[in-house]
């Protein structure tokens, strides 16, 4: 999971990306959090065992006496900065969703606007060859009634 999680971060500071961001679900929520704490385990048990071998010299000397509070206090603080690094995590996964739905808004925003200019000028077009088809039968129709006017007065 933390491969998983190591390369999302990769993909995120990267400047480009394989695939489309994936919806980061409660599911992965709870996998960050239960890795966070095996990891959070296994450092608490290898600072205990630091811890023991110190508390030996120490109490050898008896300079210092250790306790469990004061473990259980480093884990606690050391749990509230993991939250704080999941709870960035997941708001970077929802901005980065929200940057991809609204590429793809614009995207087809911009392909319509293609479309509507690309109509436009058909129509534009399809009005000038109307004008030009109304001239002609005005001119047909002057023609003609030039004619006619020139006809009636010879009789």
């Amino acid at each position: 999971m933390n491969e998983a999680v190591m390369g999302r971060t990769r993909l995120r500071n990267g400047a480009e990306r394989a695939a489309p961001s994936v919806q980061y679900t409660s599911k992965d929520f709870q996998l960050e959090v239960l890795d966070r704490l095996e990891e959070m385990q296994g450092q608490a048990e290898s600072l205990d065992e630091s811890w023991n071998k110190k508390l030996e010299a120490v109490k050898e000397q008896r300079l210092l006496k250790f306790d469990s509070r004061t473990l259980i206090a480093l884990g606690a603080i050391a749990l509230s900065i993991s939250g704080y690094v999941i709870q960035d995590a997941r708001n970077t996964a929802r901005q980065d969703s929200e940057i991809e739905a609204t590429k793809s808004r614009v995207l087809r925003l911009e392909q319509i606007a293609a479309a509507n200019t690309e109509g436009r000028i058909r129509t534009e077009v399809e009005l000038g060859e109307l004008r030009e088809g109304q001239n002609e039968i005005k001119a047909m129709i002057q023609a003609h009634d030039s004619a006619s006017k020139k006809s009636s007065q010879k009789k």
